[in-house]
């Protein structure tokens, strides 16, 4: 028994592939400006060594490849993958520690005669929250899934030993796996780039310092190097590796610690504050992630 992304109410299915599809988009419409900057440089620099009736074929060519990135900045810009992207992200992880809660009979739904309306309407709040987001959900929604699955239900009537076991290996030790991952990849991909940055720069003074002491080259490659650099630099701001290496590596160290504290837990009194401490550890985080692009995440924090 794992839980599946069908498993999950329909809201938070649509807003995860909302949210992946306006990802994807965002980041190669990304690559696409970036590429067609380095690209104009390096073909800016080959009109030193062009001859003859090549010579205006290039600079049209550097107008064309300009022109295109210029037209790609304004439709990024006009589409807002970018908002789309967090919005949904922000949705969906607020419907998975809604639905972690409720599967594991912890604040807001506990025991009670109108916990799956409850729900239901925390449901409603939380895409209510971000208007702006209906049309982008309404496009990837299911309209066979539903608000709380069977498999939610089945979970919630389990014994405590089930729901405890359940939990802590499919919430805690995944989402803990998740970002001792991530955080690793966000450190080694921010290093790796940091040194090309580096390299790029180092070669751009060396050639340049060549130039200075032979009176100059036939072929120009400063502004092509520093210009690679200069992508390099938005590329990881936008990424932002360093920052989600820390935080993601934060957030796996407290997972860990309770992580330890499920293991000697048998009280089924206090398996709820547990199931508290772990979804708000998960949703500070993702808080964080939401602060940093200036978002604003729904959580399901207490009883109503």
């Amino acid at each position: 028994m794992h839980m599946k992304n069908e498993h999950f109410p329909g809201l938070y299915q649509a807003a995860d592939r909302a949210s992946l599809s306006a990802q994807r988009v965002n980041i190669l419409l990304h690559r696409m400006y970036l590429g067609s900057l380095v690209l104009g440089s390096v073909v800016g620099a080959s009109t030193s060594i062009a001859t003859g009736s090549l010579t205006p074929y290039l600079h049209t060519a550097i107008a064309v490849i300009l022109a295109l990135g210029l037209l790609i900045l304004w439709i990024t810009r006009a589409r807002r993958d970018d908002k789309v992207w967090f919005d949904c992200r922000a949705i969906a992880e607020s419907t998975k520690t809604a639905t972690w809660r409720f599967m594991m009979v912890a604040p807001p739904f506990l025991e009670d005669n109108l916990i799956e309306e409850r729900f239901i309407s925390e449901l409603r709040e939380i895409r209510e929250a971000r208007p702006d987001s209906s049309n982008d959900i309404a496009g990837q929604i299911d309209a066979n899934s539903s608000a709380i699955t069977t498999f939610m239900k089945e979970m919630r009537a389990r014994s405590f030993e089930e729901r405890k076991a359940f939990y802590v290996e499919f919430r805690v030790h995944d989402q803990k796996k998740w970002y001792s991952n991530k955080g690793n990849m966000n450190s080694r991909s921010g290093t790796r780039w940091f040194w090309m940055t580096a390299m790029l720069q180092g070669l751009a003074v060396a050639i340049a310092v060549i130039e200075a002491s032979s009176g100059g080259i036939q072929i120009n490659v400063v502004p092509v190097l520093t210009t690679c650099a200069a992508a390099i630099v938005a590329w990881n701001q936008m990424k932002r590796y360093s920052e989600l290496a820390q935080s993601y590596a934060l957030a796996a160290q407290e997972l860990e610690e309770l992580n330890s504290i499920s293991d000697s837990l048998t009280d089924e009194g206090k398996f709820p504050q547990l199931v508290e401490q772990v979804e708000e550890a998960i949703s500070r985080e993702h808080t964080m992630w939401c602060a940093r692009r200036d978002v604003h995440l729904k959580v399901s924090s207490g009883p109503k």
